[in-house]
C-alpha cells in the first residue's frame, strides 16, 4: 500500500466519522427540541391565533341616544331643586323686606320733627321751622341755612320731604368733607329721624 493510499483512507474515515456525528446530532437535537420551552410557547401561541381567527368580532359598542337619558321628574313629583327655589326666594324677598323696615323703622317714628336745631358748631343753638320745602346747608350764600364753617363745603348738604310718606330725607349734595349720619358717613339719599345727629363739618344739627 502506498502513501496516497494510505493517505486517502485516513481522510477519508475522518470524513465518515464526522458525517456520523453530526447525523447523530441532528437528530437529537430534533428529539430534544420538542420538549424545548420556546418551542412550546410558539405552538401555544400558534394555537392561540388559530383561536383568535375563529372566534367571531365582538360587536361594536352602540352610542347611547340622548332620549336614553332618564326624564325630567313629573309635576306630580317636584325635584328637590323645583320644592327649594320657592323657599328661598321667599326667605330673600324676607330679608330685603326686613332690611328695608329697619331703614325706615327711625323714619316712621311716632315724633314728627318740626324744628332744625344746630347743637354745635359756629352757629349752635340756632333753629330753623321746618315746612314742606327743601332746606340746603352750606356755606354758599344761596343755601337755606348759611354756615360759616371752613370744613363745610359751599353745597353741602339737603333736606327734603317725602310728599308720599312725610319722611326727611337727608342727602349729601357732593361735599368735600361728606356728611355724617349717627357718625356713618351716608352715600346717596337716606331718612332722617328726629333726635338723631347729622354732622357736616365742625357743624352738628338734629331734628326736633
Amino acid at each position: 500500500m502506498t502513501e496516497l493510499t494510505f493517505a486517502i483512507l485516513k481522510y477519508g474515515f475522518v470524513l465518515a466519522i464526522l458525517l456520523f456525528v453530526w447525523l447523530a446530532v441532528r437528530s437529537l437535537h430534533r428529539d430534544v427540541s420538542a420538549f424545548l420551552p420556546a418551542r412550546d410557547r410558539r405552538s401555544q401561541r400558534r394555537r392561540h391565533e388559530g383561536r383568535r381567527v375563529a372566534q367571531p368580532a365582538p360587536p361594536a359598542p352602540v352610542p347611547v341616544p340622548d332620549t336614553a337619558i332618564p326624564a325630567e321628574p313629573s309635576a306630580s313629583t317636584p325635584s328637590i331643586a323645583t320644592a327649594q327655589s320657592p323657599s328661598l326666594a321667599s326667605l330673600v324677598a324676607d330679608t330685603e323686606k326686613k332690611e328695608q323696615e329697619q331703614q325706615q323703622r327711625p323714619a316712621a317714628s311716632s315724633v314728627v320733627p318740626t324744628l332744625l336745631i344746630v347743637i354745635d358748631g359756629p352757629r349752635a343753638g340756632a333753629t330753623f321751622p321746618l315746612g314742606d320745602q327743601p332746606i340746603t346747608l352750606g356755606r354758599s350764600t344761596t343755601n337755606t341755612i348759611v354756615l360759616n364753617d371752613e370744613y363745610v363745603s359751599a353745597h353741602h348738604t339737603r333736606l327734603s320731604r317725602d310728599a308720599g310718606t312725610g319722611v326727611w330725607m337727608l342727602e349729601d349734595v357732593g361735599s368735600t368733607n361728606g356728611t355724617y349720619l349717627n357718625e356713618s358717613r351716608i352715600i346717596g339719599s337716606v331718612p332722617l329721624a328726629a333726635r338723631v345727629p347729622v354732622r357736616l363739618g365742625a357743624t352738628t344739627f338734629e331734628l326736633r
